[in-house]
């Protein structure tokens, strides 16, 4: 169904930010970084998909931070199925892209 290995996502800055796609059953990284938890869905015959985002976060660990995600129940009422994320090492650059992301993004379960 969705092949797309990365999705841009704009922040209010106006800067584009591509982050990788990742399916809830596959291995997630160690590594540390942005991450979009979102609900994912065809939009209609050739119209391609819509990303609706549910969460917005920041983590050292991807594995270890979306073992028990954030607001959980609310994700699954969203019908979670795609996380999104960006590897970022320093923690200030985490903070700068987060706070971007989400004053440029509508947020269900923020």
């Amino acid at each position: 169904m969705f092949k797309q290995k990365n999705w841009p996502f704009t922040g209010k800055s106006g800067t584009e930010y591509t982050l990788g796609i990742f399916a809830k059953t596959r291995p997630i990284p160690e590594y540390g970084g942005v991450y979009i938890l979102a609900y994912t869905h065809p939009r209609g015959h050739r119209a391609g998909f819509k990303v609706n985002v549910l969460y917005i976060g920041k983590t050292r660990n991807f594995r270890k931070e979306l073992e028990n995600p954030p607001q959980a129940d609310r994700l699954w009422e969203g019908n979670w199925n795609c996380i999104y994320l960006l590897r970022i090492d320093e923690p200030e650059r985490r903070k700068e892209v987060l706070a971007d992301l989400v004053a440029g993004n509508e947020i269900s379960c923020q």
